[in-house]
């Protein structure tokens, strides 16, 4: 099932994740199969399972910055739910400090709920840490832009 896993697509790919996950597996390559069991269920667009999937690999690797940020970007990007991303942001901040992509999360997050002064302090934070984080981001700048003019964004 595990193979079958990583190489099916589509529907027969979810199937076959889920019953992979159903036996005892190491617990690395379950979190792998958290990861793409999320990433089909995304490319089929549904999103609430996605998060869920996401959701269930940040609870088992609680202590994993990568699942809390995957999470938090699915709450915020995939299920359009900015409010539910905070917590998990935060939490892969506080587990790995040193990372941007979270803190920018955390800004996208805030400035979608109009919180501009914070989401400008999470933005500033990201880029002191990668001060070249935003060049090839566009629609980050432009959150960042927004927020520092005091608009909520999108």
């Amino acid at each position: 099932m595990v193979r079958q896993c990583l190489d099916l697509a589509g529907e027969e790919g979810v199937t076959a994740c889920r019953q992979a996950l159903a036996v005892a597996l190491p617990a690395p390559q379950a979190a792998t199969l958290r990861r793409v069991l999320a990433v089909k269920l995304a490319g089929l667009r549904r999103w609430d399972e996605a998060v869920e999937a996401y959701r269930d690999a940040a609870r088992v690797r609680r202590s994993d910055p990568e699942a809390q940020l995957r999470l938090g970007r699915a709450l915020l990007h995939l299920a359009g739910r900015p409010a539910e991303a905070v917590e998990p942001l935060q939490e892969a901040i506080r587990l790995r400090p040193e990372g941007a992509a979270p803190y920018v999360e955390l800004g996208t997050a805030l400035a979608a709920l109009g919180r501009a002064s914070e989401a400008v302090d999470a933005f500033e934070a990201g880029a002191r840490l990668d001060p070249g984080y935003f060049a090839s981001r566009p629609a980050a700048q432009a959150t960042f832009d927004a927020a520092r003019r005091g608009q909520r964004w999108p």
